[in-house]
């Protein structure tokens, strides 16, 4: 790659400073803060859920450019509200209030303005590295942040395993609220070209009356509905019920990180060749594992199905996560903000419901046990066991979904014997270019379905 001007190398460093303290408000840890602060299973339910339904306000973003008088302005001031909430955590913890609502407050806060800074810092990055470089520096960027959030997840683990527990939480948030200042400053060094044209002003009637995206957006709502339903019970049911060594949970963060940095590359040569498509529908169906894997967890075999998890999940969430927004790219038309604002609607406002209800009925079910021929079983084991059941049904809904597609099938000697197998096509997507991916041409193709 040539030289990279001043903005695009502060902007690695602001990657790999947001993911030191981005790491601090997922999984495990987020989960541990919570506890500590008291939180019931439907206000962490609401916490985890409330990021992706903060989406939905995306559409408000140039209320900002009109209020702020420009774009960087705008960048600088939902960070500083939005990255800057994070800093009154270590505060509270410091002076122990531990009043569950304050820490879901700041949480709220942090994700409702997170959503702001996303959108304009991804269309400020759209005019500053050009289509052909952006595959190289964006997967430049991804390693070092990436490598980072490894990093700091093994240090927040041991954190936490302290036995003085509010010095743990008090370390963790400290840390993430220094790193999330950090980015806030570079920011404030970043150049960052201003609007030149007319931001479009935002319709959700086409969208909403297109057949091929309706279908979409149907597959989106139930996927979406079976995420955040259980989002936050697996950590939940890891803690607060098996009382599992959170160094040991960052251990096994570790390894699937690590193997998550060696699967984009892999999936991403594959889903050049073979389809957004095909790529998604491979991770959610090694998505749908976990929850089996949660239902039959019991506090003396915790250790090697978590670690199966984390395999498993690393290997499906990296598959979901380079294909699911390129998927939405090749099945909208333009003018493509309605069709995005329309898809951020719809997973917001099914994010919010979801939540809702995972977390009425996670507050019923936390203090439940129930006997199957014998067998104990945790109330929150069903909950999650509804979230396998709805992962299933969005993967049906999947197939529905036109997009490009290439089939995949085996022709090796190995198992090839007709009268035990019949073939069957393993449709495996176009590799996720960063920010504005280059849609493929359908007319004239066939597209295949699962």
């Amino acid at each position: 790659m040539e030289k990279l001007n001043t903005t695009l190398k502060l902007s690695i460093f602001e990657g790999m400073f947001f993911n030191a303290f981005f790491v601090a408000t997922q999984t495990f840890i987020i989960i541990s803060i919570a506890l500590y602060f008291d939180a019931n299973p439907f206000q962490i339910s609401i916490v985890s859920s409330f990021p992706v339904f903060s989406q939905m306000f995306q559409i408000f973003t140039p209320f900002w450019y009109n209020l702020f008088k420009g774009r960087k302005n705008s960048l600088i001031v939902v960070a500083i509200i939005g990255r800057g909430a994070l800093v009154l955590l270590p505060f509270a913890v410091l002076f122990d209030l531990k009043n569950s609502w304050i820490f879901v407050s700041i949480m709220i806060v942090y994700s409702l303005f997170g959503t702001f800074i996303s959108n304009i810092w991804t269309s400020a990055m759209r005019e500053l590295v050009p289509f052909e470089k952006r595959g190289k520096y964006f997967g430049l960027r991804n390693v070092f942040a990436s490598a980072v959030g490894i990093l700091a997840t093994f240090l927040y683990a041991q954190f936490l395993d302290f036995s003085n527990k509010k010095m743990g939480i008090l370390l963790v948030s400290s840390l993430a609220a220094v790193f999330s200042v950090i980015t806030i400053i570079l920011f404030i060094f970043h150049k960052i070209p201003e609007v030149t044209e007319r931001v479009p002003k935002i319709s959700l009637k086409k969208p909403f009356y297109d057949e091929k995206f309706q279908t979409f957006l149907i597959f989106v709502g139930i996927w979406t509905f079976a995420i955040e339903l259980t989002r936050p019970y697996f950590s939940y049911f890891q803690l607060a019920i098996l009382g599992v060594n959170t160094r040991f949970l960052g251990n096994i963060s570790v390894v699937s990180g690590l193997i998550t940095l060696g699967l984009y590359p892999f999936y991403g040569k594959l889903s050049d060749k073979y389809g957004n498509k095909n790529i998604l529908m491979i991770g959610i169906s090694l998505a749908t594992i976990a929850p089996l894997l949660y239902f039959v967890m019991t506090d003396y075999n915790f250790r090697s199905l978590i670690l199966l998890d984390g395999i498993f999940s690393a290997f499906a969430w990296s598959a979901i996560n380079l294909t699911f927004f390129n998927l939405l790219l090749e099945t909208v038309s333009e003018p493509a903000e309605n069709y995005i604002g329309a898809y951020a609607l719809v997973s917001g406002i099914t994010a919010i419901i979801a939540s809702n209800i995972g977390g009425f009925f996670g507050n019923i079910l936390k203090n439940k046990t129930f006997h199957i021929l014998g067998d104990r079983y945790h109330g929150i084991q069903f909950l999650i066991l509804a979230g396998f059941l709805l992962r299933i049904y969005a993967l049906l809904h999947l197939t529905s979904v036109e997009a490009y597609e290439k089939p995949i099938r085996y022709k090796s000697w190995l198992l090839s014997n007709p009268s035990l197998f019949k073939r069957r096509e393993v449709h495996l997507p176009i590799y996720l270019k960063i920010l504005k991916p280059r849609r493929r041409k359908m007319e004239g193709k066939n597209v295949n379905r699962n």
